[in-house]
């Protein structure tokens, strides 16, 4: 039977497959979407500290749980970057380096032992991910070129920002979570200032629903399970999550995956249980 670590994580990568679905409701613009979430959910753990009376527990880890928020908020900011200057293709490929990016981190700030099983199982979901994008353009021109880079500064951002969460092990969930969403709250501020966005009901809902479900919760969810598994397990469980968002979006957009599509998730799957299973 899996452990609660790696049952969480997987839990945190079902729920964030269903972004794209919440984004496409919401229509607005990257940074205003990212601003809601995080703004909506450091307002519900806030809110849920208070009511707890529970005071926010770092334990001497600000500087690190600060500068986790910023991370965060990077991470985000350069991926919506590369989406938007070259092909999905390029910007997902260079993006989705960040558990391999994060598995070389913990080996060398943290001394977490490389398993072969892992490393195998990380290169099937590599050749997984390669497969779901074969059906997308890949270009080599100047403009995509700065595209790719965006894509691995944000992976380079989030796998830092992974291995600084697994730092803080002894720190409140909770905590956490909201401190870094206040941070990334502020980072992006400015980008809602300078373009007030045009709000719907339908739209509001939409950024609301991803600030309570996937911020709030799923992140508490995936920071609470990064405590007790390795961040080379949780590296290539984290490749569920675009599987898990073409589930969703044939439920809801009736997008049919192609059977490279299919192929490629099924690699991603079969990696997974190389790495929940024991030998």
């Amino acid at each position: 039977m899996l452990s609660s670590g790696y049952l969480k994580v997987i839990l945190s990568m079902l729920i964030w497959g269903s972004v794209g679905v919440f984004v496409r409701i919401a229509d607005q613009s990257a940074p205003v979407i990212v601003f809601f979430r995080v703004a909506t959910g450091a307002l519900a753990i806030g809110l849920y500290l208070l009511l707890k009376q529970q005071p926010i527990q770092i334990k001497g880890r600000l500087k690190l749980a600060l500068l986790s928020g910023v991370a965060l908020s990077l991470n985000w900011l350069f991926f919506f970057k590369a989406i938007q200057t070259t092909t999905i293709g390029n910007a997902v490929l260079t993006y989705y380096l960040s558990p391999l990016f994060a598995i070389i981190w913990a080996n060398f700030f943290l001394k977490e032992h490389l398993e072969r099983r892992a490393l195998f199982a990380l290169a099937l979901a590599g050749l997984g991910i390669f497969f779901m994008l074969s059906s997308y353009e890949f270009s080599l021109t100047s403009n995509d070129f700065l595209g790719i880079l965006f894509g691995l500064t944000g992976a380079l951002f989030y796998s830092s920002l992974v291995v600084m969460v697994k730092a803080m092990g002894e720190v409140d969930t909770n905590s956490l979570v909201l401190v870094q969403m206040g941070v990334a709250s502020l980072i992006f501020l400015p980008f809602v200032w300078l373009e007030p966005p045009v709000l719907t009901m339908t739209s509001l809902t939409a950024m609301l629903t991803m600030g309570l479900l996937h911020s709030a919760l799923a992140l508490g969810i995936y920071f609470s399970g990064l405590k007790t598994v390795k961040i080379q397990h949780a590296s290539v469980l984290s490749y569920i999550d675009p599987v898990s968002s073409l589930c969703f979006a044939y439920l809801f957009f009736a997008e049919i995956p192609t059977l490279f599509t299919a192929i490629g998730g099924g690699l991603i799957l079969i990696a997974s249980y190389l790495v929940v299973t024991k030998r």
